[in-house]
């Protein structure tokens, strides 16, 4: 395949909720690779099965409305970080489980109130993955390494991609955990000749409803099969709160490399 497309989250929900049915049309496009990478655990502070739930749904939302299948998941080792990868046939998810910084940006107990932000501002110098599988060294660690996964999993046309975006202007009052991923991006999207969409996350809440029919249908779709799965693993039902603010809006702009 020679087209990729990229989302780059904080959280294992956030492409569905802001860019769901960016994600599923990219699924469904023959000779499209989908490459999501997570870069927190989505923990919220929680240390029983919480994060890991979230990952096993956000896998959930890549592969189940396409063939039948078991992904598959391997540990890979890039930039020096070993990193959880998880993949089928079109698509590849990699999730790296760093602190969930919590919406106030000071992080939670059980990760030392380590967040991305204080990573970001140097006020902490390393951040560790919530499974001790590895430890960032710095800001410029982590990009480094999100930058190099773009670099390994990127085809032979110029891909996109997608995440939230950096423009407080544009995109306010939003997560800390989002704004710090789209500054990651932002530090190297352009010298690195990606064609970029920038979605507003919770800011849409507060603007008129723009999805309606297929669209909408299929963001639903893949928030459900993420909410189902969470039911299933930890018995929370769909987040239908959180629907409501955000699921019939989509608002974004893009910016093309060049």
């Amino acid at each position: 395949m020679s087209d990729v497309v990229f989302y780059v989250t904080a959280h294992t929900d956030d492409a569905l909720l802001f860019r769901g049915e960016g994600l599923f049309t990219d699924l469904h496009i023959q000779d499209v690779r989908t490459v999501q990478i997570v870069v927190t655990a989505d923990d919220a502070g929680r240390t029983d099965g919480w994060w890991e739930a979230h990952e096993v749904a956000c896998i959930e939302s890549m592969a189940g409305t396409l063939t039948p299948g078991t992904p598959t998941s391997d540990r890979v080792t890039v930039d020096g970080h070993p990193i959880q990868r998880h993949t089928g046939p079109t698509w590849a998810l990699y999730a790296l489980r760093l602190p969930d910084g919590n919406t106030s940006g000071e992080g939670y107990e059980s990760t030392g109130f380590r967040t991305l932000g204080k990573l970001q501002r140097g006020d902490t110098p390393t951040l560790p993955a919530v499974d001790g599988s590895t430890t960032y060294d710095g800001w410029e660690d982590l990009v480094t390494t999100v930058r190099a996964i773009v670099a390994s999993e990127r085809g032979s046309v110029r891909p996109w991609v997608n995440t939230a975006d950096h423009d407080r202007g544009l995109n306010p009052g939003d997560h800390p955990d989002h704004h710090a991923v789209a500054d990651a991006v932002l530090s190297f999207a352009a010298a690195d000749d990606l064609d970029r969409l920038w979605w507003v996350s919770y800011d849409v809440s507060g603007r008129p409803a723009n999805l309606a029919g297929y669209p909408l249908d299929i963001k639903w779709f893949l928030f459900r099969l993420y909410g189902w799965r969470m039911h299933e693993l930890m018995d929370t039902p769909p987040n239908q709160q959180e629907w409501d603010w955000w699921g019939a809006r989509s608002y974004s702009r893009t910016e093309h490399a060049g």
